[in-house]
């Protein structure tokens, strides 16, 4: 299959994509930095100090019961169980029982080893222009013009109609050009579920599950090459200096059963492709739109390694080394009524994402409580700007200030978000504004909720442009409650207008993705309604939404394209200056937001709280920073001395 995300620019400037969890969205991955010398131990640095949990629930290690089944009940279908070919946030639930990777994160986005036993920067130094051009070779064109290949893409150069591909990325690596190293020294007696013992060729051949998947263009963005120096010691290249490699450059690890023998569709049941990871849990079973079924590990590494493998570790003598239950059931129950239903009833112990109406029930009721974190996330409305009249920003810029987002923070969601007045969360405020304060304060007035100023745009490019009033559009979002009546609140002060007649249609999650991933999707002029799931880094909050590789995966469907904010926030992700001068990135990265607003392609409605609901059965749940991860952060991290279990008397 060939890579054919549509560029058009040259060798080391081309458009660059982040992770988006999805994110959540799907975009799940992050980071913070590692210090001066690089080290990974759990220094903080690209999230906040401060712990996004609200109320964090403690367990005392004594209290702690072993046993039974967690019935999880997710909100939304599984696109697929492998995260290389998910762009589904929800579905990094089951990922994280099954799956892990070099590193993971804390709840306020500090990096420590994982699989890694240590991660650690090596070098970083600037790539000249045109550094890899002597080792790239011809490429094809499609019928758009884009350069095509059968391997794997890393960088383009549209003028000279040549690429270089993952063949060649060893050659530049040999003749050092990169633009920046990492070492990961891993574990020893690491065990995949069907018996391999993980090896630093593991990690690197990993990656080539990744090749032209579904969240391709997130990886070879930033990655170059990984190679084994040794049988545990695996060294990852950047194509450039990257402030956020530590979090972006490691990837899921496989066994060599999946690297060697699966074809390119991901491990999915579904495909009689059994997932094969790592982590905690092991894959039993799928019921197609019902339920998956996961089971207890039995040669769980940490088990067998204990806690003290894990160098950054400092908590209490007897904390578990893995989940305590034995089990867990998802099952998939999309409408939120129903999924509330059976958490009343008894028949799942938690669930995210409920309306918002049901959360004062929980709160005040002794059966069940809820578990809130302030989230990497937002809503947005992205417009159909290759389509007249919405390729003009002044309508975009009018329609953004007619958006009610107090009204829908408090009215809609019920406090339980916040509204968006910049496209950047506080949660990735260290690193991606100079002073957040001043840039909140900045682009309210241009964001709030302001008639009389959205009234003067759009008259001005109607008159312009001779369109014809009221424009027809319509809003598409996916049927959760909530969300259906923020498009409706949305749809209806626009219709309230002279400009506008505004229709709301939904969709059920998954085909409501595949819907707006479709390659035309663009030209059919509907605006799209959805949340993104983003990281702890900041670039997350842009690239994914905006970036022109990113057209066609999460989440840019309609074709947007920010050519000159796009260097803009290269720059504050991609030089030696980002890497080492925190402010210097935040002083990027505030044109970026500045250039978005002015520009107007999507329109952030609310900024997002993950809000879980569950029985006091399940005793110490907190809830993930992003969706992706409740259900295996609430089961055990040790990062944040994090564990829940069963009392089901």
């Amino acid at each position: 299959m060939s890579y054919d995300a549509d560029t058009d620019t040259s060798t080391v400037s081309r458009r660059r994509v982040l992770q988006t969890a999805g994110a959540s969205a799907l975009v799940a991955l992050a980071g913070c930095n590692t210090g001066s010398d690089g080290e990974g131990d759990g220094e903080s640095g690209g999230g906040q100090s401060l712990d996004p949990v609200r109320e964090r629930a403690e367990v005392s290690v004594d209290e702690i019961q072993e046993g039974g089944t967690l019935r999880f009940g997710l909100g939304a279908g599984i696109d697929s169980f492998d995260p290389s070919y998910s762009t589904s946030a929800p579905s990094g639930n089951v990922h994280g029982l099954v799956y892990e990777s070099l590193i993971t994160q804390d709840a306020a986005g500090t990096v420590y080893p994982w699989l890694a036993r240590t991660w650690e920067r090596v070098d970083v130094q600037e790539v000249e222009d045109g550094a890899y051009e002597p080792y790239m070779v011809p490429a094809e064109t499609d019928d758009d013009g884009n350069l095509v290949a059968d391997d794997q893409i890393i960088i383009r150069n549209p003028e000279a109609g040549e690429v270089l591909t993952v063949n060649e990325a060893p050659d530049a690596v040999e003749d050092e050009t990169y633009g920046i190293q990492y070492r990961a020294e891993l574990h020893e007696g690491v065990t995949f579920h069907n018996g391999e013992e993980m090896t630093a060729e593991h990690v690197a051949r990993s990656y080539e599950v990744l090749e032209n998947s579904s969240i391709s263009a997130q990886t070879f963005d930033s990655f170059l090459y990984a190679e084994a120096v040794d049988e545990y010691t695996v060294d990852i290249y950047g194509q450039e200096p990257d402030a956020e490699a530590d979090s972006q450059l490691p990837t899921t690890v496989y066994p060599m059963e999946h690297i060697e023998e699966y074809p390119d569709r991901g491990a999915d049941p579904r495909n009689d492709l059994t997932p094969i990871g790592t982590g905690p849990f092991e894959f039993e079973s799928y019921e197609a739109e019902q339920r998956a079924q996961f089971s207890t590990f039995e040669d769980y590494w940490l088990d067998d390694l204990g806690l003290d493998a894990l160098e950054w570790w400092d908590g209490p003598d007897g904390f578990p080394t893995s989940p305590v239950v034995d089990e867990v059931t998802v099952s998939i129950v999309t409408d939120d009524a129903t999924r509330a239903a059976a958490l009343n009833s008894g028949e799942i112990d938690l669930t995210y994402g409920l309306t918002s109406d049901t959360y004062s029930e929980y709160r005040s009721s002794e059966d069940y409580r809820l578990s809130v974190t302030n989230a990497g996330a937002y809503n947005f409305l992205q417009y159909p700007v290759r389509v007249s009249p919405w390729d003009d920003e002044r309508i975009r810029r009018g329609v953004n200030q007619l958006i009610p987002r107090a009204q829908i923070a408090e009215n809609i969601y019920n406090g339980y978000r916040n509204p968006a007045y910049t496209p950047l969360p506080e949660l990735a405020a260290d690193e991606g504004s100079a002073d957040y304060d001043a840039l909140v304060e900045e682009l309210r007035p241009q964001t709030e909720q302001d008639t009389e100023a959205a009234t003067e745009l759009l008259q001005e490019a109607v008159d312009d442009l001779g369109v014809e009033t009221p424009i027809e559009a319509t809003i598409e979002t996916n049927t959760s409650d909530d969300r259906v009546r923020e498009a409706e609140l949305i749809a209806q002060v626009m219709s309230n207008t002279e400009f506008f007649d505004i229709s709301v249609e939904t969709f059920e999650f998954t085909t409501f993705i595949q819907r707006i991933l479709g390659p035309e999707y663009y030209q059919q002029g509907n605006i799209v309604l959805i949340g993104l799931s983003g990281t702890f880094n900041p670039g997350s909050f842009y690239d994914a939404v905006n970036s022109i590789d990113n057209f066609g995966q999460c989440c840019n469907f309609q074709r947007v394209d920010t050519p000159d904010l796009d260097e803009i926030a290269t720059e504050a992700r991609f030089s030696v200056e980002a890497v080492e001068d925190p402010q210097f990135r935040g002083e990027q990265y505030d044109q970026v937001w500045r250039g978005l607003i002015e520009q107007a392609p999507n329109s952030y409605t609310v900024f997002g709280t993950n809000v879980s609901s569950l029985s006091t059965d399940y005793v110490g749940h907190n809830t993930y920073t992003f969706s992706s991860g409740v259900l295996p952060y609430g089961l055990h991290d040790p990062t944040d001395q994090q564990v829940a279990y069963l009392d089901r008397e």
